[in-house]
């Protein structure tokens, strides 16, 4: 996979993207704005599952880059949501007129599900709990359910594939930054000082603080984050794809954990005392 963070700038983000073992990112590029969303499609033989598939404005260039894969939307078998926000849940109904079946599963927390409904979806719900925390294909391909509780959702869930060894991290790891790229590897040293003098001798705004800039703002507390960052720990993935800003190889990705853990005023935390 570390072809992708060598060759970003060779990427096509006009058209669906393969990630490798049947993953593709089919996202939309929206150059105007710092908030990129990423849904992701897996497909296994006759199968498939989208997760996180977006808001309804993007659903036309999301589905336009899902058919690209030739992939029929008929093989969908499940709508996986780590929560219930609208940038990823808004066309919820747009993919079940698509797909038209009604053993379409949509899978997320119970706590989510309360909010889901209110887009008007009419799929079989099922719970992540109900699933014992994992979904599989008929082919024995395994996606893992880890709960990151009020990140930043009190159901939050990220999905890593056991094949293609892909973190889907939802928020966690998310970022606010109109310098993006669909792939994005931390210079070696970034970090390491603040302000970063490795991306100081290159005058370039280094993008760490978009990333800490972001958890500030969508995560609830810094207790909250540390959790979450926890429960991941020892997950071996090789890429964390997030569901706004870059998709992360696994150095970059520890690294950045690492720097997050380290924050004390993420959310509320970050209120001055009269505020809170």
């Amino acid at each position: 996979m570390k072809e992708f963070f060598l060759s970003n700038n060779k990427v096509d983000c006009e058209q669906s993207v393969h990630l490798g073992s049947g993953v593709w990112w089919v996202g939309f590029q929206d150059e105007a704005s710092g908030l990129h969303c990423n849904p992701y499609l897996i497909i296994d033989g006759d199968e498939a599952v989208v997760i996180d598939g977006g808001s309804r404005p993007d659903f036309p260039v999301v589905m336009m880059k899902i058919l690209e894969t030739g992939l029929n939307p008929a093989n969908i078998i499940a709508l996986i949501y780590d929560h219930y926000d609208p940038d990823l849940c808004g066309s919820i109904p747009n993919f079940e007129e698509m797909i038209n079946k009604p053993d379409l599963k949509l899978i997320s927390s119970g706590f989510s599900h309360t909010f889901i409904r209110h887009y008007g979806a009419s799929s079989q719900f099922a719970r992540i709990a109900d699933l014992n925390f994992h979904f599989k294909f008929s082919s024995g391909r395994t996606l893992e359910f880890i709960t990151t509780p009020y990140c930043h959702s009190r159901g939050s869930f990220v999905v890593y594939d056991t094949r293609s060894k892909i973190l889907f991290s939802g928020d966690l790891f998310g970022t606010y930054d109109k310098d993006w790229s669909l792939f994005y590897s931390f210079p070696d040293g970034c970090g390491v000082q603040e302000p970063c003098l490795i991306c100081a001798a290159k005058a370039a705004n280094c993008r760490l603080k978009s990333y800490k800039d972001f958890h500030r703002i969508t995560m609830p507390s810094s207790r909250a984050l540390r959790y979450g960052l926890a429960k991941i720990k020892d997950t071996p993935y090789e890429m964390v794809a997030s569901q706004h800003g870059s998709i992360l190889d696994r150095r970059s990705a520890l690294m950045l954990a690492e720097k997050l853990a380290q924050l004390d005023d993420i959310g509320i935390d970050n209120l001055m005392p009269e505020e809170r």
